[in-house]
């Protein structure tokens, strides 16, 4: 063999190895992705067997009824949003250990449940979600509005989450609170639209819209060094354990486009996000589904505003993943349409 001939041999081989390292990659991103939409389902099939044991979905976000810090009429009087859907499926997840571990009677971010913050559950991270699923140590900021004293001096670590239930089409506050009297108006109501919100009890009689046509989880990915203060799998806040359709899903939540309005689906897996539909069917939805126009100067639904009542007027057309996020909304779909 001439140098010439061993140089051609090994100019095919490094083109052979170009053109299949590209397909590697693509079939790891393929599993990765089957991993994450496994996880969804058994997250959705917990949440199913919470609901034959007791007759309704868990409720997305409440308020603490901790007495040492809930006030003197709670909820109304309530500082802060306690346990997330994640943690009260986790007998369902076959995590009746953890879930006992809990002082159930006190506050999840009280520090007598400091201790199962950094404990993770491996079907709540995606693989393709280098953030979620291994504890990261907090900073003081990500403490630093807790409503229980002395929580943001301590040193604590937390565990991220990846998935998140659906809200609705927008994340309109729904509880009770010394503001408005410790009521709560029709608007506000009528807007937690979605399965997972502030309302209870919703159950699979509430989705009306049908159950293959309501979304149900989806993706919420995490940035590592940049929000450490959203994506807590204890927590039911909008952020933490719970999304809004109110901006179309996307590849991975840019630090530009969070202004403090509800979470977004987001994910790290190429043109979209895994969600799960109500009837426990796996989707891929891509980021260019059809969605509301917004405004890229607020981040929110052209035109529209929140009233000082906290809920929402003068909203577009919704567009198809809008109306996905609705359990009651009267739309008729086509498996084409998303």
């Amino acid at each position: 063999m001439t140098l010439i001939e061993l140089l051609v041999v090994m100019g095919i081989i490094g083109i052979c190895v170009a053109m299949l390292l590209p397909a590697v990659q693509n079939a790891r991103e393929a599993g990765r992705r089957a991993q994450c939409l496994n996880n969804l389902r058994q997250i959705g099939l917990a949440v199913h067997n919470y609901h034959s044991s007791v007759g309704a979905f868990p409720q997305g976000r409440f308020a603490m009824y901790d007495p040492r810090y809930a006030g003197s009429n709670p909820p109304c009087t309530s500082p802060g949003i306690d346990k997330s859907l994640l943690i009260q499926i986790l007998p369902e997840m076959d995590q009746s250990p953890l879930y006992n571990s809990i002082n159930q009677s006190l506050a999840i971010m009280a520090f007598e449940n400091t201790t199962i913050w950094a404990i993770s559950v491996a079907s709540y991270a995606c693989p393709d979600d280098p953030s979620a699923g291994l504890p990261r140590l907090l900073s003081p900021s990500a403490l630093k509005g807790s409503s229980i004293p002395g929580l943001a001096d301590a040193s604590l670590s937390m565990v991220f989450t990846s998935y998140a239930g659906c809200f609705g089409n927008l994340g309109t506050l729904a509880l009770p609170t010394p503001e408005t009297q410790c009521q709560v108006a029709p608007q506000s109501i009528a807007q937690n639209n979605g399965c997972f919100n502030d309302l209870s009890p919703i159950s699979f009689a509430s989705i009306t819209d049908g159950t293959s046509s309501t979304l149900f989880l989806a993706e919420r990915t995490n940035i590592i060094d940049v929000y450490d203060s959203l994506g807590w799998y204890i927590t039911g806040n909008l952020g933490d354990t719970l999304i809004a359709a109110m901006r179309p899903p996307t590849n991975f939540l840019k630090t530009s486009s969070y202004t403090g309005d509800p979470g977004t689906a987001a994910s790290r897996h190429p043109g979209g996000v895994n969600v799960l539909m109500a009837d426990g069917a796996g989707r891929f939805i891509k980021t260019t589904i059809s969605s509301w126009p917004i405004d890229p100067s607020t981040f929110r639904p052209v035109g529209a505003w929140r009233t000082n009542g906290g809920w929402w007027v003068n909203l577009p057309l919704p567009g198809v993943w809008q109306q996905l996020a609705t359990r009651a909304g009267s739309e008729v779909f086509s498996s084409e349409s998303y």
